[in-house]
């Protein structure tokens, strides 16, 4: 156990499992979640390793109680542990303060368990569970450059009345893969997807008519990176006016390993900040001289 402070959760142990809390109460009801949750804890450490089972048990409950799903047999097992002393041994070995505000943290937990359960709370992962559209997939998808600055790559010969220019104006991306930056352990169901594409050559005042996607020229982002990642979330697509002109999994990658991180260029069509646009990079990638 990795602890920085003498609070419940001021430790790694109750770090990690927070996002497998979130993730299996999202994905389950509550038993089921919490058993879960206890066999993937049981893989890694169990009662025998107090200092590990109370970072556990204890921000569970922690966790419980401040989304308002708190169990009596969760409530009765960390107050439980709390009265008998259960893991203090650690605690009493760092010294007296630092067993006092263990204590201390543990005594105002107890104190939270026992009190009324708030309302429940909305529970949902801070990741892209989804992931949208096809492997294969190729795209028209809409420039949104009015009133916007050109702000990457003023080496790339494109000016401002140029960027302008190509507002409403289409450019072909393909999904050739998935990346799952991050994975529940607990609940291997609930991922971090992050959509892997590949921009093509060519800037369109609407959207193609298009069969044969091998007629079409690959360009790098920036002018390095073959391939970039971006949100797994169709809204931002939909903003844009997208448009599905074919699906062709020739030269896709089931596997996103097969692209290391380092040729993956990063576009966020959500982020859109006077100093940073996604628009730029895509323009100064299809305009570069």
């Amino acid at each position: 156990m990795g602890a920085w402070s003498a609070g419940i959760n001021g430790n790694d142990t109750a770090q990690d499992l927070r996002s497998e809390y979130t993730a299996a109460f999202w994905y389950y009801d509550v038993p089921t979640a919490l058993d879960k949750i206890e066999a993937y804890v049981r893989t890694m450490f169990d009662e025998t390793d107090e200092d590990e089972w109370c970072c556990y048990v204890y921000s569970l409950a922690d966790f419980m109680w401040k989304k308002g799903i708190l169990t009596e047999e969760v409530r009765d097992r960390a107050v439980g542990m709390i009265d008998s002393c259960f893991g203090l041994d650690a605690w009493r070995e760092a010294g007296e303060k630092t067993l006092q505000k263990r204590q201390k943290a543990l005594q105002e937990l107890r104190t939270e368990l026992l009190s009324p359960r708030p309302p429940k709370k909305r529970i949902k992962p801070d990741v892209h569970t989804s992931d949208y559209y096809e492997i294969g997939d190729v795209f028209a998808v809409q420039f949104q450059t009015k009133d916007k600055p050109f702000v990457k790559h003023k080496d790339s010969g494109v000016t401002q009345e140029a960027f302008e220019a190509l507002d409403g104006q289409y450019f072909l991306v393909q999904k050739v893969a998935v990346l799952k930056s991050w994975q529940s352990a607990c609940v291997p169901e609930v991922a971090d997807h992050w959509l892997i594409f590949r921009l093509f050559a060519g800037i369109y005042d609407r959207p193609p008519a298009l069969h044969d996607v091998g007629s079409l020229t690959p360009v790098d982002i920036e002018g390095v990176f073959p391939t970039f990642i971006t949100e797994s979330s169709g809204v931002y697509f939909k903003r844009r006016k997208a448009v599905l002109l074919t699906n062709d999994k020739s030269g896709c990658e089931d596997d996103p390993d097969k692209t290391p991180p380092y040729l993956r260029g990063h576009i966020y069509f959500g982020i859109n900040k006077p100093w940073c646009n996604p628009d730029s990079v895509i323009a100064a990638s299809l305009l570069r001289g």
